[in-house]
């Protein structure tokens, strides 16, 4: 999960609450906050708190993040305790999740328990591990949800066009500028490409908003300055 930085509020509040979906936009692009996938149309901003349980943070910038339908609606109006979960503006939640070639999502192994536990409870909160493999049915996910389907998908594309930037490195401008904003899903070409850091560092460039002082100098995750995890 891409984390993020929305800087400071470019406003005092927004009433309604809708007129902050452009500056939302401008600051972390047009990618849900939660699965990462590109928001094509129809973008809608997330109340981490929902409005309908914390009437105060209706307006707040600090309390908006940007939302797909699927995960919007999965979240829905669940109580949120922000003191345990993890969320992409808060904690570097790349280096809390694996991404895999099936589409599915996992806890990283060997982060603290209360590292674990914060995203456990994210993964719980947006049902990102939803996929049609699950044996339960509950872990399935429904006809609308294509999250896990789309992550396979961008993981097919970013394999192939690994293969074909390492025999021609002049397509990097290609790959990182155009091909991985337009397919979305930053943290399926980072691990795509993790062994290639020059390309780790454009995605993070080329992905508005992401938290550079989540990765160090060769694109490799690290610890978030003042965060969890």
């Amino acid at each position: 999960m891409r984390p993020v930085v929305k800087g400071p509020a470019p406003q005092p509040e927004y009433k309604p609450y809708g007129d902050a979906l452009d500056d939302l936009a401008a600051q972390l692009g047009l990618f849900c906050s939660y699965c990462e996938q590109p928001i094509t149309h129809a973008p809608e901003i997330e109340h981490v708190q929902p409005k309908s349980l914390e009437a105060g943070l209706e307006f707040s910038w600090e309390n908006f993040l940007l939302g797909c339908k699927s995960c919007n609606t999965v979240k829905g109006n669940t109580p949120v305790d922000v003191t345990l979960v993890g969320f992409p503006d808060m904690d570097n939640t790349f280096r809390g999740l694996d991404f895999h070639s099936d589409g599915k999502i996992s806890i990283k192994m060997g982060l603290e328990e209360d590292q674990t536990e914060l995203m456990s409870a994210t993964v719980r909160l947006i049902k990102l591990h939803r996929h049609p493999s699950e044996p339960a049915a509950q872990d399935r996910p429904t006809r609308r949800d294509k999250r896990a389907e789309l992550r396979r998908d961008v993981w097919e594309v970013a394999t192939y066009v690994l293969g074909r930037y390492q025999a021609d490195g002049t397509i990097a401008d290609l790959i990182a500028e155009h091909l991985a904003p337009a397919k979305g899903f930053f943290s399926v070409w980072m691990t795509v490409f993790a062994d290639h850091p020059e390309m780790l560092n454009r995605f993070i460039d080329a992905f508005p908003g992401t938290a550079r002082d989540c990765f160090n100098e060769d694109g490799q995750s690290q610890a978030r300055p003042g965060g969890r995890l």
